[in-house]
């Protein structure tokens, strides 16, 4: 019987040693690679993760973009000739609340806010904006997104506010896709609070305002103010007042002498960028580029140019003018639930049958040429130099529209630590 020899064990022992190396190193080499695939995979979920937050964020700011144009859109949430802007489509404002009060429709029984979406191609985003029902994006462009989000209004109980609400996702799929049943790989949700800057954030005490003097001559201007919340004053002048033949209204059995206040010296001494902020709230310059404001230049006649500027803006239109504003009548500028509020940096030359529902605010205004009942102001004029004129037209402190200014025009903002992603 022969025995193995010393060298056969030894190369058993080595080949012993080497398999369990190679089994060892096989171990290491797969957790290694189990290792990367979890990175991978990792590196991938938060790549989609950051994808739809990024989406969402987006949903926000386009939010609140369009909500601060004032501009008509169409179906595709594309500027257009005629229609409603998105905020008119999205909020309707409640005069006796003071409230934005977002606009719903009736789904399968449920009242549910009107949704915008929109989602990113190749080529580009493409959007939908309902006037009722759900977003309807072509079947193309949500078949080919790579992005998408969702965003609607929800109503706060505070003046001036409304949450907005955005989803991001991966596709258009799970939130960004209400009526659809894919699932998203990634989604994200965000809101914010809106608060609304009005376009005048004070009202004035009369339906003219003129930091001097008030020259109406003989015409018989109408001054009217019949509202107690403002003492019935229809006219206020930091000068002196000159209206020998002015049709007054005031309270109901208050002297007609007692509604006119001239040589008012608080009046007299503001200075004219701080008699601005009073009654708009910003100075010049940041009413002047509130998203909301439409700036306009004219040389000579203003009004065909400014009738076509407040004709192609929704809701309640804000003008700027650079430098003089010169109208002419027959003219007519803004209604009862949509007023205008125009700024001119220069002097309002006005002339004939205007009528203005609104509020104008000029470095000074000069009307002429207007018979009794055939101009009209629903608001106020402001001058922050002197009024005067051989015109009569009647200027009514309209409380109503002054409060729809207030509480209903501007641009929205958002306002600070309202931002959530919970």
């Amino acid at each position: 019987m022969r025995h193995p020899s010393k060298a056969t064990q030894h190369g058993s022992a080595s080949l012993i040693v080497v398999m369990v190396l190679l089994f060892s190193m096989a171990l290491v080499v797969a957790y290694a690679n189990r290792s990367l695939l979890f990175e991978q995979r990792t590196s991938i979920n938060q790549y989609r993760a950051t994808q739809a937050f990024e989406a969402a964020e987006a949903g926000l700011e386009w939010a609140q973009a369009l909500l601060n144009d004032p501009r008509a859109i169409d179906a595709d949430c594309i500027a257009a000739s005629t229609g409603d802007s998105l905020r008119e489509r999205w909020l309707r404002f409640d005069a006796a609340r003071l409230r934005q009060v977002p606009i719903t429709w009736n789904n399968a029984g449920h009242t549910t806010s009107l949704h915008a979406a929109c989602a990113r191609t190749a080529s580009g985003w493409s959007c939908s904006c309902p006037a009722s029902g759900h977003p309807a994006l072509d079947p193309t462009t949500a078949a080919g997104a790579s992005t998408a989000f969702i965003v609607h209004a929800e109503p706060i109980d505070q003046p001036g506010m409304v949450r907005v609400i955005a989803s991001g996702c991966i596709g258009v799929a799970g939130a960004c896709a209400p009526v659809g049943t894919a699932t998203s790989e990634a989604s994200s949700t965000v809101e914010a609070v809106f608060a609304l800057v009005p376009g005048m954030a004070s009202l004035p005490a009369a339906p003219l305002t003129a930091k001097g003097d008030m020259d109406a001559g003989s015409a018989s201007i109408g001054l009217h103010n019949p509202e107690p919340a403002s003492h019935g004053i229809a006219a206020h002048a930091g000068g002196r007042l000159i209206a020998a033949n002015a049709r007054i209204t005031t309270l109901p059995g208050a002297s007609p002498l007692r509604a006119i206040v001239d040589h008012d010296p608080t009046l007299a001494g503001t200075p004219r960028d701080r008699l601005f902020t009073a009654h708009f709230g910003l100075d010049k310059a940041s009413w002047r580029a509130q998203p909301a404001v439409r700036r306009l230049t004219c040389t000579g006649d203003c009004s065909a140019a400014l009738a076509t500027t407040v004709a192609g803006l929704r809701g309640r239109p804000l003008v700027w003018i650079d430098g003089d504003l010169t109208l002419a009548g027959p003219l007519t500028l803004g209604t009862p639930a949509d007023p205008v509020i125009v700024v001119s940096t220069g002097a309002a030359k006005l002339g004939g049958a205007i009528t203005i529902h609104g509020v104008v605010y000029a470095a000074s205004i000069v009307w002429k040429d207007a018979l009794p009942g055939s101009a009209l102001v629903r608001g106020a004029l402001i001058s922050e130099g002197n009024y005067s004129g051989n015109g009569a037209p009647d200027l009514f402190y309209d409380a109503a529209i002054l409060r729809t200014l207030q509480q209903g025009s501007g641009s929205f903002v958002r306002l600070p630590g309202s931002w959530r992603d919970f």
